[in-house]
């Protein structure tokens, strides 16, 4: 078992059995249902999950917030409460509405042709557009004194990314290194995210849920157990 591997065992672990404890507390609480007890156990247990998994500093930054921490999670669970039985408002619109029939979805046309106006519709847009500078293997060797042995490691294992630019040639994010090595962790979210170019997509935008920081500079700053997790999150399987 490889060390991110183990460490998303440890937090399930965790969650479950916080949510063992916690469920077998709730089971005499008689205004809770049975799928109340269930769904606020698992509610504690990825809330202790995801608690564990912070840095001692993030822990304590939680532990000083507390009462902020706890409205906010009350407010979020009342939230869904609100949304689950949405208010319904009557409209009168005096008169009677007249029936209208739509042009409808117009002509079948065939694979090809669907193919050809899509075509004409996309924009080209150049890979610096979106992925931020990226510099092939020759110029970081000359300009970051990367080697290409090290850099032929790191891809091999994932511990870089490499975007495909052309038919063949491979370049690499520059924003993705600190101290002429990739940041720590960006294995963890490819083994979540194997696309490297959706990886890339989503490590090098502001995040919400991560305070608006983008994940790739949190990795620079060793923070790789809340990425993952939020990775985790997002690109989980419903």
């Amino acid at each position: 078992m490889t060390i991110r591997h183990a460490s998303q065992a440890r937090r399930l672990d965790v969650a479950s059995r916080v949510a063992t404890t916690v469920r077998n507390a709730l089971k005499s609480e008689p205004r809770l249902k049975q799928n109340d007890v269930a769904l606020s156990a698992r509610i504690a247990g990825t809330a202790a999950a995801a608690v564990a998994g912070l840095p001692e500093k993030a822990r304590q930054t939680l532990t000083q917030r507390e009462p902020e921490l706890m409205t906010r999670i009350r407010g979020l669970v009342e939230a869904f409460g609100e949304t689950a039985h949405p208010v319904s408002i009557a409209l009168d619109f005096g008169r009677k509405v007249e029936a209208r029939k739509g042009a409808g979805l117009g002509a079948i046309v065939s694979e090809a042709e669907g193919e050809a106006a899509l075509r004409e519709l996309t924009v080209a847009r150049r890979l610096e557009d979106w992925a931020g500078p990226v510099a092939g293997a020759s110029t970081l060797q000359r300009d970051y004194g990367i080697a290409r042995s090290s850099l032929h490691r790191w891809q091999q294992n994932d511990d870089v990314i490499a975007l495909l630019k052309g038919a063949r040639k491979h370049v690499f994010p520059v924003e993705q290194f600190i101290d002429s090595r990739p940041a720590k962790g960006i294995a963890d979210v490819v083994a979540i995210v194997p696309d490297h170019r959706l990886a890339w997509l989503w490590l090098s935008r502001a995040n919400p849920v991560l305070g608006g920081r983008k994940p790739i500079d949190l990795l620079k700053r060793d923070r790789v157990n809340e990425v993952t997790a939020a990775a985790l999150d997002y690109f989980a399987q419903p």
